[in-house]
């Protein structure tokens, strides 16, 4: 049995403290699930920030620290990185660490502002053999995997619709997770056009990007199934942070470890049959998937390659809030982020 050490490193480690993970700390998360998986060892981090890194250090004792991507990924010669850092400067580390040799990528979610940059991206990690997954992780979750069967099983009759909201929150940083459980749910079914709209005037500001007030994205996969995701204001009914299924003879709401059903059976909650084993969780699956792959097996189901199209949705939709059309699947070259000009169009004088 194969049971090479990984050698592993992250860019980006947020602001963090006490081993925090979260939104603004999400390298914290990313060393918690290397420090349990077996098969891998945290022997680098790298952060802009000295007082980020001091921080850090405190938490994961032993691992090298720079500010510096590139000395320190020559210093350190990890197997595996992770990109932690904002959308805009993915590319960029995404090139030093295929200069570097590594053999394996795990990004951030959202992947990218523009198109452009994930074209490069993918089309550089397979000229360089490296593996990328980027990190769509709920795919792994235990509810979703469990409602995916359910939909599968026919509790719903003939998938028609799926529904996501996501209050206070955009099409991008949070979105993007909706975007890509719709896909998983329709077996990442190719999806033929998409639709947008977004208030933009740019006085909102996070994740080094300009962010939406409001905005949506409508979308129709190749099988018919169509997604509808809100993002900025909640879906009225739907609790923040949850989706709905809608099919032909019922409906299901999934949320985080909650799935309500609605079918010619009645309405009741379905209970959720949650891991015991903290081995099992999201990220050390996910983990489990990316090694295989760079043992020569099965692509991973969040590979760079899936992740792209993901990707696409919500640009895409920021596309075509822009251009006031309809796009057409795929999204042509975008050398732009879309609502940097929503915005100078918006702006309020």
């Amino acid at each position: 049995m194969n049971m090479h050490q990984y050698r592993t490193a992250i860019i980006g480690v947020g602001r963090g403290g006490e081993g925090k993970a979260g939104s603004h700390s999400i390298g914290y998360a990313h060393a918690n699930a290397y420090l349990v998986h077996p098969r891998t060892t945290l022997v680098a981090a790298c952060d802009l920030s000295v007082g980020n890194l001091k921080i850090f250090s405190e938490s994961y004792k032993g691992s090298a620290i720079d500010t510096d991507a590139k000395k320190l990924l020559a210093e350190t010669g990890p197997d595996i990185v992770s990109i932690c850092t904002y959308a805009g400067s993915h590319r960029e580390l995404f090139e030093l660490c295929l200069e570097a040799g590594v053999k394996g990528i795990w990004c951030e979610k959202p992947l990218a502002l523009m198109m452009d940059d994930v074209h490069f991206m993918v089309k550089a990690a397979e000229k360089a053999g490296v593996k990328v997954v980027t990190n769509h992780y709920r795919r792994y979750g235990t509810t979703f995997r469990q409602a995916k069967q359910m939909i599968k099983e026919g509790a719903l009759g003939e998938l028609s619709m799926i529904f996501s909201s996501i209050q206070d929150w955009d099409l991008m940083e949070w979105g993007t997770h909706w975007l890509d459980m719709s896909r998983f749910f329709v077996d990442d079914a190719p999806v033929r056009w998409v639709m947008g709209q977004a208030r933009c005037n740019g006085e909102k500001k996070g994740y080094g990007h300009i962010m939406e007030q409001h905005a949506l994205a409508y979308y129709a996969f190749e099988n018919g199934v169509r997604g509808l995701l809100d993002g900025g204001v909640g879906i009225p009914g739907l609790p923040s942070y949850a989706m709905k299924v809608v099919g032909t003879d019922g409906q299901l709401e999934i949320g985080e470890g909650k799935l309500v059903l609605l079918n010619r059976q009645g309405f009741r909650e379905v209970p959720v049959k949650n891991p015991t084993d903290p081995a099992q969780d999201s990220w050390q699956l996910l983990l489990n998937d990316f090694i295989a792959w760079l043992e020569g097996g099965k692509e991973s189901q969040l590979s760079l390659r899936n992740a792209a199209l993901s990707t696409e949705l919500y640009l895409a939709a920021y596309e075509s809030a822009k251009t006031g059309d309809r796009i057409d699947l795929p999204l042509a070259s975008q050398r732009e982020f879309p609502l940097d000009e929503i915005a100078r169009r918006q702006t309020v004088t």
